[in-house]
């Protein structure tokens, strides 16, 4: 069955976090360059989206609360990405949910490291958008004797995106509350099957209390812009494994060759076009079933355009692109696909990827890999 807000905690949190949230438009706020060490405890409450199947809706048997411990360091602005971003704040979490269904669901674990950015244009405390990215652990998963009906869950180990809107306001200048919304995505990226994955929407709220001197920084300028004519270009080869319906079955590798030609707009943002020729071996499979025989395997190669977005923090970047195959036999997940993730540039010329290539909402397979840049 699908949830409802019937229970009235739901909407004395939700009041309290809209309430907090507007409170950001009008307060003058506090210096956010504040460096110091900080410990965060937060309590959520929630429910799991309906997002997929009617199958999944039978799992979904109540809200969820879940609790967080975040340890957040809030560095002193001496980096020039750090003042582009208005000196953001980083740290790790560690989450934890009960899912309302112990026998099938069970709980939901993970740790993830985390940035908080500043939404206004300032330096000054106030709205902040979180993204984080780690491992998830999810005790109870798909058995096909016991467990049939779990649908959403087919390894124990996975990945956890976590996107949040967070508001935090000062009682001193060590303890602070905050409140927020967010959504916390927990799946292994079609490493194991069945793997439709847990979508968790929670308010959240609780209070931070620097255990360091939270002293304050000079104000610096920053320049913020490294705008550049001359098109970067990177070459990208990856590789993963994936499985398909039913659970238990083959785990099938893939290999992706990719290249983007990236525009520098400033310190913080990048656009580009590029390429990806894509070898899944999956797709063979796919098409077997639907009768469809190939005399060679080089034949499920796919090609395909797109367009990217990198945010870039330092020598971390977190890119975002959407893409069209332009040849593909296989055309069971439709002909747009998408990517999101993390890469590092570790020096002049290589890079470092982890990326999760997905159609939509379905995961396909993570992508693990290396590159050069030019």
């Amino acid at each position: 069955m699908l949830i409802r807000f019937k229970n009235i905690r739901v909407f004395r949190l939700l009041a309290l976090t809209f309430s907090i949230l507007a409170l950001s438009f009008v307060s003058k706020g506090q210096d956010s360059i504040r460096k110091g060490n900080w410990l965060s405890i937060d309590i959520h409450y929630g429910y799991i989206m309906p997002l997929y199947t009617s199958s999944m809706n039978i799992l979904i048997q109540g809200h969820v609360p879940g609790f967080e411990l975040d340890y957040v360091n809030k560095p002193a602005c001496e980096d020039n990405w750090l003042g582009a971003y208005h000196c953001p704040e980083v740290g790790i979490a560690f989450f934890s949910a009960y899912l309302n269904n112990p026998a099938q669901l069970g709980n939901e674990f993970g740790i993830y490291p985390f940035v908080n950015f500043h939404l206004k244009r300032s330096f000054k405390e106030g709205l902040y958008f979180r993204v984080g990215m780690g491992l998830g652990y999810m005790p109870v998963e798909f058995d096909r004797l016991e467990n049939h009906k779990n649908d959403v869950t087919g390894s124990h180990l996975n990945a956890m995106f976590n996107f949040r809107l967070n508001y935090h306001f000062y009682l001193s200048s060590r303890t602070r509350l905050e409140t927020g919304i967010g959504l916390t995505h927990c799946s292994n990226g079609a490493f194991q099957t069945p793997n439709l994955g847990i979508n968790l929407i929670t308010a959240n709220t609780g209070i931070t209390y620097c255990i360091s001197d939270a002293q304050k920084c000079f104000k610096r300028s920053f320049q913020d812009t490294m705008k550049s004519k001359k098109i970067q270009s990177d070459f990208i080869v990856t590789a993963g494994l994936s499985e398909i319906e039913p659970p238990g079955g083959k785990k099938y590798p893939n290999v992706t060759i990719s290249y983007i030609g990236y525009r520098t707009l400033n310190r913080k943002n990048k656009l580009g076009l590029g390429a990806d020729l894509f070898y899944n071996q999956a797709n063979i499979a796919r098409l077997n079933r639907d009768s469809i025989f190939l005399k060679s395997s080089l034949e499920i190669t796919q090609v395909g355009v797109k367009a990217s977005y990198e945010a870039t923090l330092g020598r971390l970047s977190l890119p975002l692109e959407m893409g069209g195959y332009v040849f593909s036999k296989y055309t069971g997940n439709g002909s747009i696909y998408n990517r999101v993730g993390i890469r590092y540039y570790a020096g002049k010329h290589i890079i470092t990827n982890l990326t999760l290539l997905t159609h939509f909402v379905k995961a396909d397979f993570i992508e693990w890999g290396v590159g050069y840049k030019l």
